[in-house]
């Protein structure tokens, strides 16, 4: 960390990135190093092409710009695995002289100039104990973005991902933020949309394999049908994980030309699922973003997770 600390010093003409379609722990560690660096003089821009409405409530998000206006120095990349995953309109990376990568996910390939990838409940975790070390005070500004991804990632603390680390970072924080307030908004609370399109995904739900595998999915045009955005899919990557039976829930979002697929365990690591067709992410938790068709995609992907099943269900006899 400190190799970032010593050059994000001697820099300016900072363009923050993360990954497509990004969700609150992107979003918020964006926002907290936007406002971390803009405290101490920078000269910083996020680049987000299309930012979810839901984190409108955080301030900076109005100053996110879709596309870049200048030549960057330094490009830092905030919860992305790889490069292909990068928000990167009109090819952006290629404006940057040196780039820095900042990530908790155990499936980065460490594609910058300079990476920190360390396990964490979030990035926002690890954003936090940056501006921490910087010695750049954590006003409510940055607080709140930090929750926010914390919040998301971790489920709202429920997620095998929390650590103590985690916890203390949330207690400091609440004397700064209401985080109560921030969890309903970002947890508890949905529009009529959503609530829709998450109805939809419940019609679609499978259960497979003894009642061990959840499969559902949405189109896009069930997403254009409910008037909900492409983000409140993101609410219902859990859904199959609410049935006590269910080891491996499998959430697929199934688009013009391609599908986004999202895994979640108990205990199988179904980051080396993903890592099969090309994804990644956590043990308990990754994804992919595939072109296959669906219905082959859906009988590898069933035929993939019924195998981890089976050997799982083997070693705990």
């Amino acid at each position: 960390m400190d190799n970032i600390i010593e050059t994000l010093k001697r820099s300016n003409n900072i363009v923050l990135l993360c990954h497509n379609n990004p969700d609150g722990d992107a979003v918020g560690s964006s926002l907290a190093l936007y406002h971390a660096l803009k405290s101490i003089g920078k000269n910083i821009d996020i680049v987000i092409e299309k930012l979810p409405q839901k984190f409108s409530f955080l301030k900076g998000s109005e100053a996110v710009k879709k596309i870049g206006d200048q030549k960057y120095a330094l490009g830092i990349i905030l919860d992305t695995a790889n490069k292909t995953l990068v928000n990167n309109p009109c090819n952006i990376l290629d404006t940057i002289n040196t780039l820095i990568v900042i990530d908790h996910h155990q499936s980065n390939t460490k594609y910058g100039d300079i990476n920190y990838v360390e396990p964490s409940s979030s990035c926002c975790e690890i954003i936090y104990k940056l501006i921490d070390k910087m010695h750049i005070e954590v006003t409510e500004e940055i607080a709140k973005p930090i929750i926010t991804g914390i919040l998301t990632d971790t489920g709202g603390f429920a997620n095998s991902n929390v650590s103590e680390n985690t916890f203390k970072v949330a207690a400091k924080l609440s004397k700064i933020i209401n985080i109560s307030n921030i969890y309903r908004q970002v947890l508890h609370s949905i529009s009529k949309a959503a609530f829709i399109l998450k109805k939809i995904a419940f019609s679609h739900l499978e259960l497979l394999e003894n009642d061990q595998i959840a499969f559902s999915y949405i189109t896009y045009k069930d997403i254009a049908l409910s008037g909900a955005e492409d983000s409140d899919t993101d609410i219902l990557v859990n859904i199959g994980r609410e049935i006590d039976t269910v080891e491996v829930s499998i959430f697929t979002r199934v688009y013009e030309h391609q599908i986004r697929v999202s895994l979640r365990s108990n205990d199988i690591d179904v980051n080396e699922i993903a890592s099969y067709f090309g994804g990644g992410g956590h043990k308990k938790a990754s994804g992919l973003t595939t072109t296959m068709d669906f219905d082959i995609l859906k009988k590898e992907l069933l035929t993939k997770v019924k195998e981890k099943i089976n050997e799982w269900n083997i070693s705990n006899k």
